[in-house]
Formats: C-alpha cells, structure tokens, sequence
C-alpha cells in the first residue's frame, strides 16, 4: 500500500478502534441481546459479563492502536 493508503486506512481504524472501545458494553449488551433470540430468557433482562466487555475494550484499543502505528509510519 502507498503512503496515502495506509493513513487512510489507520485514520479509519483509529476511529473505529475508539468507536469500539467508547461503546463496548452496548455492543457486547446487543450481542448478548441476539444471542438470548429463542430463548426464554427476555432481551431487556440480558447483561453482558464483565469479561466480554473488558475484551471488548480490549480489542477496541488494539485495533486503535493499529490505526495510530499506520497514521504514523505513513506520515513518516
């Protein structure tokens, strides 16, 4: 990839790195939410574990983090 591309591509997993980290636990709760579909389990008694959403956050920052090593090897 060129120079160009790749801050593109670090600015756009920076922001979505971020974006996953900022709202880890309403993504993890929706996951949790599609999950329990079937079950007798209602959607709105359904919380995520701790443990999801830590990983969650968790794979947020690494793909943030990414982003900012591509942003600034491209600009370098």
């Amino acid at each position: 990839m060129t120079a160009t591309q790749d801050v593109l591509f670090g600015l756009l997993a920076l922001v979505g790195g971020t974006t996953i980290y900022y709202y880890a636990e309403g993504l993890t709760r929706f996951s949790e939410q599609l999950d329990a579909i079937g079950s007798k389990t209602r959607m709105e008694e359904v919380e995520p574990a701790d443990w999801n959403v830590a990983l969650t956050r968790f794979a947020g920052a690494v793909v943030a983090f990414v982003g900012l090593a591509l942003v600034v090897g491209g600009l370098l």
